[in-house]
Parts: structure tokens; C-alpha cells; sequence
């Protein structure tokens, strides 16, 4: 995967730039504009203010939010990519390690992520980095809860 100029890289068994990465990294620092990370997560909240209640409301649906993910990667993460990348067959997972060689098959289809592409999922990274943080707001409140009810 090209991101902008930056060709890719092995290191390791991986390769940089990558899709993980620029969901995770990149486009979070672009749509950052310098603000340190206690702005840009004050930014998120008034951004997402209006949602937080229904995602309280919903509580905690780990399925659900699988689900969720699933579907942003299909439609917002893999699906505008070009060449369209194939559906693989399912082949045994041993670990998390164990990626069957992912990394140089898709390097191999030339895939290019520029400005567009960052456009477009960059909504998406800012409401799921929201979502994460409320979500983990109530699985931790919900672990405080059980500690606190067990203690003597």
C-alpha cells in the first residue's frame, strides 16, 4: 500500500505504511492540525456530544460493535481501495501472528491511499475513536462497580 509518497517498507514481518496504520496513526495526526491529544479528544466530545447518550443508552454490546467494524472495513476501509482487494478463502488461524502473508500479497496489488481515501475515512476514524472512548468509559465503570460491590 502507497500512502501518499511513502512507498512501503518491510520491517519486520510487516509492512509501513499500512491500512492499520494509517487508521490508527495518520489520519488521527492529520485531522489533529497540531492539537495535542487533551484538545483533540475535548474537539471529539463536542464533535460527538449529541451521540454519546444513544451509544450509553445501547450499552455494552461487544457483538454489536464487532458488527460495526466489520462493516466500516468492508465499506469505508477496504471497500474504496483500488485495485479492489480480493475476498480471501478461510484458511486456519493458529495466533494472532499466524496473518498467512496478508502484507505481501496486498503490497504485491500496488494499492495507493492518498488524499481522497483519507477524506473519506476520516469521519469514520473520529466516531469510532469517540465510540472507543465512551465504550471503555462503561466497561471500566462497569468493572468499578463489581469491585466495589464485592468488597468487604
Amino acid at each position: 500500500m502507497k500512502y501518499f509518497r511513502r512507498t512501503p517498507h518491510e520491517y519486520g514481518h510487516a509492512f509501513a505504511p499500512n491500512l492499520h496504520t494509517l487508521w490508527d496513526t495518520a489520519i488521527p495526526e492529520r485531522d489533529m492540525e497540531g492539537a495535542d491529544t487533551r484538545e483533540y479528544a475535548q474537539m471529539l466530545g463536542a464533535a460527538f456530544a449529541s451521540a454519546v447518550q444513544s451509544w450509553q443508552a445501547a450499552g455494552i454490546q461487544i457483538d454489536d460493535w464487532a458488527w460495526e467494524s466489520k462493516n466500516d472495513a468492508e465499506n469505508i476501509a477496504y471497500g474504496p481501495l483500488l485495485p479492489k482487494v480480493p475476498i480471501e478463502r478461510p484458511v486456519p488461524v493458529h495466533s494472532c501472528a499466524d496473518d498467512n502473508d496478508i502484507g505481501t500479497r496486498l503490497l504485491r496489488l500496488h494499492i495507493v491511499a492518498g488524499a481522497a481515501y483519507q477524506d473519506a475515512a476520516a469521519p469514520v476514524v473520529e466516531k469510532r475513536m469517540a465510540q472507543a472512548g465512551v465504550r471503555l468509559a462503561m466497561i471500566l465503570n462497569m468493572a468499578a462497580k463489581a469491585i466495589a460491590s464485592t468488597a468487604p
